[in-house]
């Protein structure tokens, strides 16, 4: 316990040095995708479970060989720098995976409250729109993570991907996800960014 909390520091201390940087480069998103699977907005009022939920079908997915990640963006202030893109959930999912495609170039769902945005580099997306008109937006927090469960599934399932659960999902407290293992994956996933980009910037002539 003591050495993961050790880890936990060394990276929050890396991350907080370069952590202007990294929001001067965009929006936040752009940043965490590049090392998870999902971004969840710090301020967003959900029960652990249901975040567990939305990580472990995702992750789910990705190892049943449906390559997804996912984005939910549930305010302008999630944002970051470009705010102009808010409640264009298409127009975002473009933006968000061109930031990210150095890194990552399969498919990329990005949810708002009105409505859906999918991208994958080089890949016409109109089948998984017509999946995705499909799927209301659900009303809240709450609303909108189920909403992106059932989104990633049916995805997947439009593909020919069944996605296969693990077992034993619910496990750390009865069924709530071990909050310091997703606040490592977060902060390593944003001081990964940073270091990519600082080591892209030192090439540039």
């Amino acid at each position: 316990m003591k050495r993961g909390l050790f880890i936990v520091v060394v990276v929050v201390l890396a991350a907080c040095a370069t952590a202007g940087t990294a929001r001067a480069d965009g929006d936040p998103a752009s940043d965490y995708l590049l090392g998870t699977q999902v971004f969840l907005p710090f301020d967003m009022k959900l029960p652990a479970a249901k975040q567990q939920e939305l990580t472990s079908i995702v992750r789910d997915a990705n190892k049943s060989g449906y390559a997804i990640r996912v984005a939910l963006i549930a305010s302008a202030y999630d944002l970051g720098a470009v705010t102009s893109l808010w409640r264009k959930p298409r127009p975002y999912a473009r933006f968000l995976g061109a930031e990210i495609q150095f890194i990552y170039k399969r498919r990329l769902l990005v949810v708002m409250p009105n409505g859906f945005g999918f991208s994958w580099a080089k890949h016409p997306s109109s089948k998984e729109y017509a999946v995705l008109s499909t799927i209301p937006i659900g009303t809240g927090a709450a609303g909108m993570l189920d909403s992106t469960v059932t989104a990633v599934q049916k995805l997947a399932i439009a593909s020919g991907v069944t996605i296969v659960r693990a077992s034993g999902t619910a496990s750390h407290d009865g069924g709530s996800p071990d909050r310091t293992l997703i606040i490592l994956a977060a902060v390593a996933g944003l001081a990964l960014a940073v270091a990519l980009r600082l080591a892209l910037r030192g090439k540039r002539p």
